[in-house]
This record gives C-alpha cells, structure tokens and sequence, in this order.
C-alpha cells in the first residue's frame, strides 16, 4: 500500500511539473479565446476519426495475438478499450499489464504470451516514431534551427529501440540460450531471486515464441503505417479549429505527433497531463511564433488531450459500468502478471565444468 502511495504521488509530482512547462508561458486571455472559437464541427470530425484509429488499433493488437487462440472481436474490442484507458489514466504506464491480464484464459492464452504481444507493439509504435522523427530533423536542418535537445532525443531513442528490438529477435531465436546467458549474468544475486527472474524472462520469452509469423507480421506493419497516418491526418484535420495554425500542413501535423509520442515515452502522471501538452508544443515551437505558441498552440493542445482522454474513457466506460471489468481489478493487473511470470519454467542450470 504505501509502496502505491509513494508511485502516485511521485507521478503527480512529475505531471505537475510538466503542466507548469506546457503553461508557464501561456497568455491566458488569448488562451481562453482561442478555446471559446475552437470550430465545433471540427472536433466532432475529429472525434469520428479518433473512433476509427481506435478500432484500428484493436484490430492491430488482435493480429499478434491471432495464432495464440481465437478471440471474437467483441471480447478483444471491450478488453482493448479498457486496457487502452487504464494505459492512458494509470500512472508509470501501469496499464500496460491491464491488456494481458484481461484477455487471458485458463487454459488458452496466457497472461505471458498477451504481455509479449504488447511488447511488441510498443517497440513497433516506439520505432516508427523515432525514426519518423529522426528522417523529419534531417530534413528540417536545412530549413530552420531545430533544438538540440529534440535531435539528441530522437537520435538517444531510435538506438535504443533498435538495440531493443534487436536483442528481441536474438531472445526469440535462441530462448535456451538467452535464458542461460541471462542466469550467469545475474549469478552474483541470490540464487532464489535469480531463478525467480530466470523464471519470468523463460515465460516470457514462451510466450514471444506463439507471436505470428511472416505473413502476420507484414499485415501488422501495413496496419501500423495506417495507423499513424490516420493520426497523422488527425493533427492536420484539428489545426482547421484554430485560426493561428490554419496555415499548418502535413510536414508540421506529423513534426508535432513524432515529438509527442516520441515525449509520451517518459512515465509520467495519470492521464498523460502536463507531458502530453508540453511535447506537443514542443513540437509545434518549430513552426510557430512564440505568441501563437503562448495561446492557440496551448489551446491546440489541450483540446486534443481532452478529446483523445475523452474518447478512449468514453469507449471504456460501458464496459466498466454494467460490470463487465472492475477498477479495482486492473490496480493489481501488474501483480497477477508478475505472478503468472515467475510461474514460468527455467532451463536447467549449466551443468558444471570439468
């Protein structure tokens, strides 16, 4: 419990200083205009949009988990709609373990096998973007002073997801192998915590062992480019509410959603505040002047923020109303997969030298 504590009030510590970088600069009066003028009909297309990624995104992750059991698109769409909520409200990225815990069953899937298909997921989201954002900056150099702090960020991230994706792909050619590695490389530590971590890297890597193969593997990436294009065309729909970022077009929509997501990568406080507007004005300060930042990019921000936190609990909340999934339950999501991890076998210890 106070272990709990100590994470949710060190998450809204951070989420407060996020919230005062994204406002510190903020011209209030013209903030609160711009919000007032915000072209309502706009935002409904963008919520129309923001519904259809939603249903993509549901359909992406049921490809990974396709060759592990059939699951009636139903059962995955109520159970992507409420792991994705719990990923956006819960602090630390949390609710990453709410997808694999709920969709588990005795029997025919297992929690280890969902939790690597979510790995995978995010190294592909995490890829696509860095490298978006890196291919961007080049070519943004020769037009404008791009900060150092986002190229050094782009370039730090896209290395270590490929390095992360790289040793994935060694995991999942050689398990036994990985996992004995793994156990003399941890032989300094206790030999119960050690086999415990043996344990939980063995069962997950047995459950990266049932992700699709070639054929689903190019259908995933094909729904991943479609994805962020659609969030791409997203952002550039939503600058025809603001009259300050009408003149934006797509080189500026995609800037901004690479600097966003590649920001979103930092656990944070709950609902992604205060890091979700500060790198999404991040991103737009490449583009626009200091004024137009301090009102109708601030309002751009929070607006988007709200309409995608909106959409993704507004999704959820049937589901967890008529009583479908529990609160409570997804709390302790990390726990029930923690545990289900170390149940994982291990190979046997290397046996001894001559």
């Amino acid at each position: 419990m106070r272990r709990t504590i100590v994470k949710i009030a060190l998450s809204l510590l951070i989420a407060a200083g996020f919230v005062w970088l994204a406002m510190r600069k903020v011209e209030w009066q013209e903030f609160t205009q711009a919000i007032q003028a915000t072209d309502p009909w706009v935002l409904v297309q963008y919520f129309l949009l923001l519904s259809l990624i939603h249903l993509v995104r549901v359909y992406r992750w049921g490809i990974l988990l396709r060759p592990l059991g059939r699951i009636p698109f139903g059962r995955l769409f109520s159970v992507g709609s409420v792991g994705i909520m719990a990923l956006t409200l819960l602090p630390f990225r949390l609710g990453e373990f709410a997808r694999p815990i709920l969709i588990a069953e005795k029997g025919k899937i297992r929690a280890s096998a969902a939790l690597a298909s979510i790995v995978v997921e995010r190294v592909a989201d995490s890829l696509a973007m860095t490298l978006l954002l890196v291919i961007i900056l080049f070519f943004l150099d020769t037009r404008i002073a791009v900060p150092a702090e986002i190229r050094w960020w782009g370039w730090g991230l896209l290395s270590l997801f490929v390095f992360v994706l790289v040793l994935l792909v060694l995991t999942y050619r050689y398990p036994e192998k990985t996992v004995r590695l793994f156990r003399r490389m941890l032989s300094f530590l206790p030999a119960r915590l050690n086999e415990r971590l043996c344990s939980m890297l063995s069962a997950f890597i047995g459950g990266m062992r049932g992700l699709p193969n070639a054929r689903l593997l190019l259908e995933f990436v094909l729904v991943t480019i479609a994805y962020w294009v659609m969030n791409g065309l997203g952002m550039l729909l939503c600058f025809g509410a603001f009259s300050g970022l009408m003149h934006l077009g797509w080189l500026e929509a995609f800037t901004g959603m690479a600097v966003l997501c590649v920001g979103l990568m930092i656990p944070a406080g709950p609902a992604m505040i205060g890091n979700f507007q500060y790198f999404l004005q991040l991103g737009l300060s490449l583009f626009v002047g200091a004024e137009v930042l301090a009102a109708q990019g601030a309002a751009y921000a929070v607006v988007l923020w709200a309409m995608q936190v909106g959409q993704q609990v507004l999704f959820a909340l049937p589901f967890i109303l008529f009583g479908k999934f529990s609160l409570g339950w997804l709390l302790i999501a990390p726990r029930k997969v923690k545990t289900e991890l170390e149940q994982g076998t291990c190979p046997p210890p290397d046996p001894p030298g001559p």
